[in-house]
């Protein structure tokens, strides 16, 4: 069974995000890695299958037939969801250095001509530097949760996790805890699978 996106065609396997990155067309997906099953957060993976938007990530792709990912409607959507996990961060620091993965988040925002978007910036700038491997820094964190997905699912450590509801929710190691204090074995799998710099490894400039 295939399915066209953009007019090619492709395997109608697993995900559409599957069948689309195996038709060779570039598509954000902030929130999923490569090595984990998606996590369905970000929604930067939109796409219009069979007339209807959906996240590439989170649908099948044996339920479609017809994927666009270049029209009008789903490229302006998709930038409004880009300009808003922008407003999450300091713009300047997303081109600092951070993890194999950690310039996905300034691609994706280039690509689709949203940096310096409409929206105001959500101040979170709290930051841990007490890890002898790498920091984090919370003003260029989009809550992706794919370092929660990698510590938990893959490392099954489980030394990250999210906290707090809304516009509260934060990355953490745990309750007043640091984490140098935490359980964090600096295995590295957090900052491999980071899509901006809010994990750097040690040594990565300082804003």
């Amino acid at each position: 069974m295939t399915l066209t996106v953009d007019g090619i065609e492709a395997p109608a396997e697993g995900a559409l995000l599957d069948a689309v990155l195996a038709a060779g067309v570039a598509l954000p997906h902030l929130c999923k890695d490569g090595n984990l099953p998606a996590i369905g957060a970000c929604r930067t993976c939109l796409v219009e299958a069979d007339g209807r938007i959906v996240a590439a990530c989170s649908a099948p792709a044996a339920a479609y037939r017809v994927v666009v990912t270049t029209g009008a409607k789903v490229e302006r959507i998709r930038r409004g969801v880009l300009e808003l996990t922008e407003a999450m961060t300091r713009p300047e620091c997303l081109d600092l250095p951070g993890g194999p993965h950690a310039g996905e988040l300034a691609a994706a925002l280039e690509s689709h001509s949203a940096r310096g978007g409409r929206y105001a910036r959500r101040a979170r700038n709290a930051s841990d530097s007490t890890n002898t491997f790498f920091s984090f820094h919370e003003d260029a964190c989009i809550l992706c949760g794919r370092c929660v997905a990698a510590c938990q699912e893959l490392q099954h450590i489980g030394a990250i996790g999210m906290a707090g509801r809304g516009r509260e929710t934060r990355v953490t190691p745990g309750a007043g805890v640091t984490f140098a204090e935490s359980i964090c074995t600096s295995c590295g799998s957090c900052v491999a699978a980071c899509p901006s710099p809010a994990l750097r490894p040690r040594g990565a400039a300082a804003t």
